[in-house]
């Protein structure tokens, strides 16, 4: 699958983004935080989701090159939308994964343009006290400076047991070899995860959605899902016996996505 990695520059930003297919139809994805930008895993997203090529052209994009102080999951909608305005992008499919579902959630509420259909994978409108444990935990990992074990623990956080014994190695190897740079983002983007919640305004999005959970999911909690869904009156559907990293292990995801986003009368 071939793909294109760019960047774009508005409003004295610069966010990283790749994208491949052919389609008429943008399709949107906001990936989670990571420890290394999503554009260096570029062909493996881009051959998980080549059924998705024909019918769309995929925008999967970094967060911002330089996080000032202070930095928002609003700021990052703010963001987000400066930049699809910039590539004339509006009505997409929007598919927001952990903090990038928590992106999509503000950007449905103030740029319902944007968003012509939305799918939250794994997110939450706002912590519970343990999802707050389990993030203060990575960065107090970071503040430590011991990187490897941040690495085991916020992969060990996001995998079922099963998956990350049988992918441990290559797992590591992806999130190896992180710079300062990688570091300072996700320690400001944690947070910016511990000071969100949107649950108030959810009732204000307006478009087709479909929340996707995961019963095991230890990070956020499949009850968050469930509340964004009664919350919203969105469709929801729960991935039975996995993790919040659902949208790798469950061999059903993508066609569920695809589904959804293809389906008519919407």
């Amino acid at each position: 699958m071939n793909t294109k990695v760019s960047s774009v520059t508005t409003h004295g930003f610069t966010i990283g983004y790749f994208t491949f297919g052919t389609g008429k139809t943008p399709f949107v994805m906001l990936p989670g935080i990571s420890i290394k930008p999503i554009t260096t895993l570029a062909p493996a997203v881009a051959n998980a989701y080549n059924e998705f090529a024909e019918d769309f052209t995929v925008y999967v994009f970094n967060r911002r090159n330089d996080l000032p102080d202070g930095y928002t999951i609003s700021d990052a909608a703010s963001d987000t939308a400066a930049v699809l305005d910039e590539l004339g992008i509006s009505s997409a499919c929007v598919f927001g994964v952990s903090m990038g579902g928590m992106i999509a959630q503000v950007l449905a509420v103030n740029r319902p343009d944007l968003v012509g259909k939305l799918v939250l994978g794994s997110s939450a409108s706002r912590l519970t006290p343990q999802s707050e444990e389990i993030i203060q935990h990575f960065a107090a990992l970071v503040q430590s400076g011991d990187i490897q074990s941040l690495t085991l623990a916020f992969a060990q956080a996001v995998y079922t047991p099963t998956f990350f014994e049988t992918c441990k190695e290559a797992i590591l190897a992806a999130l190896a070899d992180a710079t300062q740079a990688d570091i300072a983002r996700f320690t400001a983007l944690t947070k910016a995860i511990l000071a969100f919640d949107i649950y108030a305004e959810l009732d204000k999005v307006s478009a087709p959605l479909l929340v996707i959970g995961a019963d095991k999911d230890k990070l956020l909690g499949v009850q968050a899902s469930v509340e964004i869904a009664q919350k919203t009156g969105g469709e929801l559907y729960i991935c039975k016996g996995y993790g919040h990293a659902a949208y790798d292990e469950d061999p059903d995801y993508r066609s569920r996505l695809y589904e959804f986003f293809t389906r008519k009368g919407e």
